[in-house]
Formats: C-alpha cells, structure tokens, sequence
C-alpha cells in the first residue's frame, strides 16, 4: 500500500527564520499537517492545509472527469471562462422528462442567457482572436497577451471601441502592453503584423492612453540592442559599447524626441566601425526597419555632440 505522506522542500521568504538554528528552508509533511524545518527539526507551523486535490489522475481525461472545477479565470477568453451554458436536455437529473411548461421556461432562459453575452462576446471574440494572432507573429510571452487584453477590456468597458477599427485598438492595446513590460517592440514593427496602418494604431493609442490615464515612461534604445546585434550577428563587446554610446546620449539630454529605432541603429553602427565589426548602413537600417538617411542622420548627431571618431579607430 502507497504512504499518503507528500513532502515536498520550500523557501519561505515571507516566514521568519527558524528559531534554533536560523535556517530558511523547511519541508512541508501533509500527512502531519506540519512545516518542519529539516536541519534541527522543530516544527515551525502545525496546521498547514494541504491545497492539492484529493484525488489523482495520470492524464489529461482522467483530470477533466474527476476535476469539479472550471478552467481558471483568463482575461484572453471573451466570457473569462465563466459563461453559463443552459443545455438542450428535455430530462431532469434524474432521466425524467420535463413537462411542457418547463421546456418552455428553460427555452426562454436560453434565449435570455445567450442574448445577454451576444454583443459584447461577439466583439471580444474577434478581438481576441485578432490579439492571440499578433502575439503568435512577434512571439510574444503570455504575460503580454494577457495584459493587452486586460487593457482592451477597461477600453471596451469605457466605450472607446465605438467609431474606431477593433483591429487598430487591439494593435494598439498590444503595444501599450509591450512599453508597460518593457518589450522591445516598435509601433511599425506592430503594425507590420497588424490589419491597421500605423497612423491609425498611434490615434488609438493616444486614445486609451488618455482616457484610462495610464503613465508610461519613454522608450529606452538600449531595450532594442540586443535584438539587432542578434540578426547582425555581432558579438556581445559590440553591444555592450552600443549601451554605453546610448548612455551618455541620455545623459546628456540628446535622445528625447528621437525614434528609439534610429539611434539605435546609429549606436550599432558607430560601435560596429569602433571595434572591427563593421556592417553596412544599408544592412543595420533593414534590421532596425529605419531608412539609411535616417541612419546617417542620427550618425551625425551622436558623433558631433559625443566628441567621438569611430573612422580613427579603423
């Protein structure tokens, strides 16, 4: 017969050390309902709850069937998994037919049921579906999907979608979520992948930011290096001096204004003829999705205000 015992190591960061001998790791036993700290053995806690299921299960059909809870609470599903579904059965729980009357009544609370989420499901839906597709395109986390859901949702609950392209505010709502998390993503690098042009993605952008009162910091260049020093294939003393050009650029007040992309790419470049590995402007402006004038542009400025002659260095 198998022991019921489960003991499973943990650190509690939030508990205070224990009192014997000051250790930090302490061992859960179920059976016992006990934390005990495993180097002395004092019993730290002795009603601990066992919030694991009572029962098991080795695959994914055996988990359903014998799981008495939902799926849980997800902003990327349109009714959040919590929709109610009056099904089509004509028997009680008990295989009797139900009367007349009581069809009736049960056809009319699924007319009522459906209709009351039909509106507001149907643009979540496509919304959705429009969000997840994006985010399959960048290869963005979870996390991402979730938090432009969630801000698509407080945009939908004010009433901005009205009068606006559904596809221009998820767009937009995408790249909220990317600054909010620091993402390295552009807004062309967005509307690339999406069914909006860029000018109608930053109108819906401007909108919810200023109607949900949200507070972003600036785009920070050094965020976009690493992703262009991969496709450049340069090597990490490149990016590292790309950071530091960008660095004192902020520091000394140059950068704001400025498309992140751009200096950047700049940087990058400037770093690139400083340490050997040079790359075409041609071949760092397709990466950075910037054109070669912007490119010389922004050159210019970084190596005029930062005293540097990366042509010296060759």
């Amino acid at each position: 017969m198998e022991s019921s015992k489960e003991v499973t190591e943990i650190s509690y960061n939030d508990l205070n050390r224990c009192h014997d001998c000051g250790g930090t790791e302490f061992v859960k036993d179920y059976s016992r309902g006990e934390l005990i700290c495993p180097n002395c053995g004092l019993i730290i806690e002795d009603v601990v709850i066992d919030l694991a299921p009572e029962w098991r299960a080795f695959t994914n059909e055996e988990k359903k069937k014998r799981s008495r809870s939902g799926d849980p609470i997800s902003p990327l599903k349109s009714d959040l998994g919590m929709s109610t579904t009056i099904g089509l059965n004509i028997k009680d729980a008990y295989g009797k037919k139900l009367s007349i009357s009581t069809q009736q009544k049960m056809k009319k609370l699924r007319w009522i049921n459906d209709k009351s989420h039909r509106s507001v499901n149907r643009n979540l839906s496509k919304a959705l579906k429009e969000l997840k597709r994006i985010a399959s395109q960048l290869s963005l986390p979870i996390s991402i999907s979730k938090g432009a859901a969630i801000i698509y949702r407080k945009a939908l609950a004010r009433k901005l979608i009205r009068g606006r392209s559904i596809d221009g505010m998820v767009a937009a709502s995408v790249y909220i979520a990317c600054r909010m998390n620091n993402i390295p993503q552009t807004l062309r690098e967005i509307a690339r992948v999406s069914r909006s042009r860029k000018k109608e993605i930053a109108h819906c952008y401007r909108v919810i930011i200023r109607s949900l009162n949200l507070k972003l910091s600036p785009s920070e260049p050094t965020h976009l290096i690493p992703r262009i020093i991969n496709e450049l294939n340069l090597s990490i003393e490149v990016q590292k001096r790309a950071t530091e050009i960008l660095n004192k650029a902020k520091e000394m007040q140059i950068i704001t204004g400025k498309n992140p992309m751009s200096l950047t790419a700049a940087a990058i470049y400037i770093a690139g003829i400083e340490l050997g590995e040079r790359r075409t402007q041609q071949e760092i402006a397709k990466v950075a999705q910037t054109t070669e004038v912007t490119l010389r542009n922004r050159y210019k400025e970084l190596v005029k205000v930062l005293g540097l002659n990366p042509l010296s260095k060759t």
